[in-house]
Formats: C-alpha cells, structure tokens, sequence
C-alpha cells in the first residue's frame, strides 16, 4: 500500500511505531496534544541550577540562528554530573529577572576536552536583541569555569519555550554548571503613559495589518501587549519576533510586533522611534513620538503604496510558510500574513518518515480563508529525506503521506498531485539534503514543475538554468521557510492574473509560468509582446524584440543592474542610472530555439545575501527544435547520471535528517529496503538521458536505443557491484569494531 487516503497519517508497522516510542523518549519528543506537534528537538535536562527553572537540549533556540542534530547525554567528568551534546537552552527564573536591562554575569563551568568552541546568545535589549559572545575553551584541567558578561540582558523569553540564554557548541560542549549573577542596575520606570495607534492604507482610508517596532531612547522595545497579533512559531506562541538581516526595516532596532488595525499599550513615558511596515510595496512609517506621563498619545500611520503591483494585475505570494492551523479561519495567521501584503500565502504542512507537522485542517477550496483579498491555504511539503531532498506541493484537494515502507518513492506523491491539478518542485535551491539527486531522478519523467531558487538571502539558480539548458520546463519558485530562515513575505512570487484575483486564478497563472521570484525588485519582461512563461515559435533567423524594467522601493534596496540571460549566459546588461528604475531594450537573433529570462540586482550583492529578482523563461521556439542548449546536453547528462549513481550506491545519513530524533529509527532500514525496489525508475531514467543525449548528439534513434539499452545494463551492472561492495565494507567495519 502506497498512500493511506492520502490522509496525511502514516502507515507503519507495530514494530516500528515503538521504535519511534522509544526514541520519543530519549529524543524528548514533544507532543502538544489539541494544537501543534512540536517540530524541534526538545529535551529537558534534569538537574537544578541557581535561578535557572528550566534547561532544555535543543535543535532550534530562535536566539540566533542555529540548526542542531546531536542529542543530549548526560554524563559525570571529573565527579560533575554534565549535559554533553550541541544545543543548550536555559529559562532564568522569572521571579529572579524577567524583563530586565542591565548588565548580568554568567557563570559556566564546562569540561574542555569535551568542548569545542562555543558561542553565548541571550535575549538582549535593543539593536538585535540577541546578545552574542564566543567562547574559546581553555584546557589543562577536567572542569574550567568562565564568567561571561552579558550586556543589557532582558530575560523576557524570546527564545525557544521561553528561553533566555543559550549556548552552541560548534564541535560539541560539556556544561556542568551555569549561574546567574544579576547587578541590579535596571531601573524601574517612574511613570507611564499609553499609546494608541490607528494603521491605514492611504489611499483607500482602510485599516490595514502591519509590523511594527516602537523603541524607546536606548533602542528598547517595551514588550507588546495582548493586542499584538499572536504569532505561532513552531509550537511557541508569541507577540514579538526577532527580525534577521534579511527582513525589511529601517531602524537599527530589530525586534517587532504585529498589529490589525489598531494597538493600544501602556508604556514608560518617554520619547519613541516609531517604525511602520507592510512588505516591500508600501513606503515604511518612521516618526518620533513622546508618551507623557499619564496620558494617551495617539497616532494615526497613514502607509502609502510605493507601487500597487495588483492594480497592474501582479499579485504576491509565499510558497513555503510552516505554521499549523486547528480551524480554517485562524484570524491570527490571516493578520500575519496580511501584514506583509502576501496575497496568497501557503500554510506547508511538513511530513517525514515518522510523522506530519504544521498540520493543516482541510484542503481544496475547503481549506482557504480569504478576507479582502488576502488568502490563506494548505500546501504541504511532503516527502522530504536527507537521500534525495525535500519536495513542495500546492494547490491540493487533499493531502498526500506514502506509507513508510515506500516513502522514497517520491513519484507517487509528484504523481497524484498531478491528478488533482496541483502543481509539485523541490525546495531550498533544489540543492540540501540532497535534491539534487531528487530532481536528477523525477525531472526527465515531467514531474517537476518548479524549483524553489529564491530564499534565505540567496538566488540559487545552478540546478534550475542545468534543467532548461537540457529542455525541461522548469519554473522558478521562492519561499520564506518561516520559522526556519525568513519571515513570510521577505521573499516572494509575483504572478499576473488576467482578471479578477482569486486562489484559483493565482495558481494558473503560477501553473502558466507568468511569474517573477524577488526580495525586492518588480519586473516587467516581454519577448515580441509576449508574456514571461510564453512560448514564442518564430522563423529561423527572424528578430526577436526584448523589452524588460526593473523597479524598485527604493527604501528597500537601489538598484544595481538588470540583466538578460540566454541559455544561462549574460548577452546583455543595463547599469542603473541613479534612479530606482531600469529599462532594457535591445534585439536579438532567432538563429536557434532558445529560453530567454531577466535579473535584476540590488545593491546587496553578496551571495549569500543578495537584492535579487528573476524571472520565468520565455521559450523561443525555431523550426520546432527544443530550447535547450544543445552543445551543453552531453555534460549535463553525465553530470546527471553520476547523481542518479549517487543515488542508489551513497551511504544513507540517518543523522542528516532534519528530525533524526523522529526518523532515524527509520532512515536506515526503510533505505536499504526502498533502494532496490527504485533501481527499475532509476534505470529508466538513465535511459531517458540517454535518448536525451543521443538526440542532442545527432544521433539516430535506432541508435539512441540502442546506447540507452548498452547503457543502462552497464549502469544496472555496476549499480548491484557497488551496493554489494557497500554492504561487504559495513559488514567489514561491523566486524572490526565488534
């Protein structure tokens, strides 16, 4: 059995359902029985610290960005009991210190040859509002004890559960002890006032969501109030976020909340920095305003539009948003997203070997709450393993979970999305965990329609432009991954919808390829007057008119350049001038089928950092030849059977699963099982290169057969040797260290 009703439950045998029991409990699988399964490695580490209530081994802290797989062990070094492991997390008592400013010591006693470098990140005041400290550990004794400043700690639970410091350790860590040490330097206010806000669109008068940071003197953001739009990140539930450089925002400050309509608090009197947002269209609100004690301020922000993408028929959406729904009209998620101006945002519900998370309530048009043009939905992003990459699917009428014991059969999934007319791609640059070995495998059978090339600060396009230079129609996609990496809407789709907006609408004119990824610019781009995602078929040798601009909120980045891109390669570039608009024009020849796309470029050009924008292809079409590259196609295919090689004959890394505390009591057995039963696919698609290659090749198609045949015997051949030297080496090994 493939699917259970594509239900989204899993299918697994008693045997290993108590697997995954047991490592529940050693892991500290966290289950929030009636809302959210908990997607984080949380464990608590029982021991009792001074003023400490709380301490966790953890995957994820929010307090920085870290990202951890190693678990918790407790052990005794030089007569101290010790949590060893990666990723610590510690809740300061809040009887002792909570919503704090001022300088606290921090005392840790840690074992050095257990240790590696270790950073220090607490909740702070101002700026980032994450402190942050290295630690280089110093030897020659078992136990080392450090005091470490920490600089206007606030302790107000930013972090993961609660947490107000944390500790990474790059090549592990040993902590056996930690103490607090307040200087009780922070100074109560000695009176207060309130403020009152009213958010509206300007042009229309209406109240609007939006972000907002409101920071006093010294750059503190006095903790919202239950006005704040509640936001649900993984299973926490909070009013403040903590904004990464990748975010939109100008001020220095970097803590914000999340307001419908209207806010009202009560805050320190004082003098304010008041900052407005909502997404990369509006111009931002900054103003000063003085609460007196006392008394109610009150401010009305009034957010013009920089551009109104939708009046022009663009509308924006988010493809990869992790946050769980227990109703369809969660108001909260609705205000977040609108609050970013996303108008279509996808809510992913997250599946891997053992489980599901983010869990949506229904699919279809049954799962879509949409209220003044804003519209959120279910997606899920399912299956996803370290061996060949994580898989995104929209627009669904139900959702899809293989069984267990076939789930790296992707195809199944790509394929019954198909049947109910959603659309399917990879994420994260079609490049971690490994999905480059996923689309080496799916894409020659059409199953893949889209590459998530935008996120994170980063524009991938390597996997993507090797995909179109072979033929395949592949389009671009960008996701926030929020909580993982980016707020919704940092990144971002436009598509252009020729009528009335709705979800439908959206995802055909996403489905058609009319379509643009950007953190910043708008573009136009028109081949002979024909849309991005169009196929032109022209006379050989004919002209072909290029018309492309690029524009851009010029509080969100300047413009650098935009460029136009043949086959991968830059033919042409138009510098910016000095104004926050680029227009190119210019011909080329239609001597060959070819795709043609532009990209433009902020300021921000650093590539794990970037301003950037890309656009779906226009295919050209001459004499009815592909559009690929032709010359390009026997190295791409070689690079790609050396993948699907990859594929089948790679160690599998149980621990490279992103929740190996759920699926590594899986990983391995179901990999050994499952990798036989794909040999027949994998040889298949090594024959579909082939035919590929040989065509390119000019070669006959007798001929092709025949090569695809020769080909994919010896590749069977070699495939079965390698996977016995494999095993014969682990039995080897297992040996020896027996």
């Amino acid at each position: 059995m493939r699917k259970l009703g594509f239900s989204g439950r899993l299918l697994v045998s008693a045997a290993a359902l108590a697997a995954i029991g047991s490592m529940a409990v050693h892991f500290g699988l966290r289950v929030l029985y009636g809302h959210e399964t908990e997607a984080r490695y949380v464990e608590m580490i029982q021991w009792t610290m001074p003023n400490i209530s709380r301490s966790y081994a953890l995957s994820y802290t929010e307090l920085g960005p870290q990202a951890n797989r190693v678990p918790l062990v407790m052990r005794t070094i030089a007569g101290r009991l010790c949590a060893t492991g990666a990723v610590f997390g510690f809740d300061v008592d809040d009887a002792y210190a909570f919503d704090i400013d001022e300088p606290v010591d921090l005392t840790l006693t840690y074992a050095p040859d257990h240790s590696g470098t270790f950073t220090v990140h607490w909740d702070a005041n101002g700026g980032e509002g994450i402190g942050q400290t290295s630690i280089e550990p110093e030897g020659g004794a078992p136990l080392r004890e450090i005091t470490v400043p920490l600089d206007r700690a606030r302790f107000a639970g930013q972090g993961t559960l609660g947490i107000d410091i944390a500790l990474r350790g790059t090549n592990g860590l040993a902590i056996c002890g930690i103490e607090v040490s307040r200087s009780g330097q922070t100074v109560a206010p000695r009176s207060s006032g309130r403020v009152r806000l009213q958010i509206r669109d300007a042009e229309s008068g209406d109240g609007i969501a939006a972000r907002v940071g409101l920071y006093d003197e010294s750059g503190r953001l006095p903790l919202p109030s239950d006005e704040a739009v509640l936001i649900t990140r993984f299973s926490d539930r909070v009013r403040r976020l903590w904004l990464n450089g990748h975010a939109f925002w100008p001020s220095a400050n970097r803590q914000a909340f999340y307001v419908d309509e209207s806010y009202e608090a009560t805050v320190p009197a004082g003098t304010y920095e008041l900052v407005v947002t909502r997404g990369i269209e509006y111009h931002a609100h900054t103003s000063t305003i003085e609460i007196r004690p006392n008394e109610t301020t009150e401010a009305t922000i009034e957010l013009r539009r920089y551009a109104d993408l939708a009046a022009r028929g663009w509308y924006s959406g988010d493809g990869h948003v992790h946050i769980g729904r227990t109703e369809v009209r969660d108001t909260n998620v609705w205000k977040f997203a609108a609050a970013e101006d996303i108008r279509v945002t996808n809510l992913v519900q997250m599946g891997n070997l053992a489980r599901t998370h983010f869990d949506q309530p229904a699919w279809g048009e049954a799962g879509r709450f949409e209220q003044e043009g804003y519209v959120i939905l279910s997606a899920q992003e399912d299956p996803r393993t370290v061996q060949h990459g994580h898989t995104l699917h929209y627009n669904l009428e139900a959702p899809i979970h293989l069984a267990t014991d076939e789930y790296f059969a992707y195809h199944d999934a790509f394929e019954e999305v198909s049947r109910q007319g959603g659309s399917s791609g990879y994420a994260h640059h079609g490049q971690l965990f490994n999905g480059r070995r996923g689309l080496a495998l799916d894409v020659p059978f059409g199953l893949v329609d889209f590459i998530e090339v935008l996120q994170n600060g980063r524009l991938a396009t390597e996997p993507w432009y090797d995909y179109l230079n072979l033929g395949y129609k592949i389009l671009p996609d960008a996701g926030s991954d929020f909580p993982y990496m980016d707020l919704p809407g940092v990144v971002r789709n436009y598509v252009a919808i020729d009528g009335p907006f709705s979800a439908d609408a959206w995802f055909e004119a996403f489905s058609r390829g009319n379509m643009y990824v950007t953190n910043g610019p708008f573009l136009e781009f028109t081949v002979n007057g024909q849309p991005m995602g169009s196929e032109l078929n022209v006379p050989r040798n004919s002209r072909l008119e290029i018309v492309a601009e690029a524009d851009i909120n010029p509080e969100v980045d300047s413009l650098s350049h935009l460029e136009l891109v043949v086959h991968g390669e830059v033919v042409a570039t138009q510098r910016a001038d000095g104004s926050n608009r680029i227009t190119l024009r210019t011909e080329i020849p239609a001597d060959r089928s070819k795709w043609i796309a532009v990209r433009a470029f902020g300021s921000k050009q650093d590539p794990s950092d970037m301003t950037a924008a890309h656009s779906a292809p226009i295919y050209v079409i001459v004499d009815g030849e592909p559009f690929w590259k032709q010359e390009a196609v026997p190295e791409l295919v070689a690079q790609q059977r050396q993948r699907l090689d990859e594929f089948l004959t790679a160690e599998v890394n149980p621990r490279g699963d992103l929740e190996p505390w759920e699926t590594l009591p899986l990983m391995e057995e179901e990999w050994e099982r499952q990798r036989t039963q794909l040999e027949a696919r994998v040889n298949e698609a090594r024959s579909r290169y082939a035919q590929l290659e040989a065509r390119a090749t000019g070669e006959t198609a007798a001929a092709a057969t025949r090569l695809a045949g020769s080909l994919v015997l010896l590749a069977g051949t070699l495939t079965a040797l390698r996977i016995r030297l494999s095993r014969r080496r682990t039995r080897q090994v297992d040996g020896a260290s027996g």
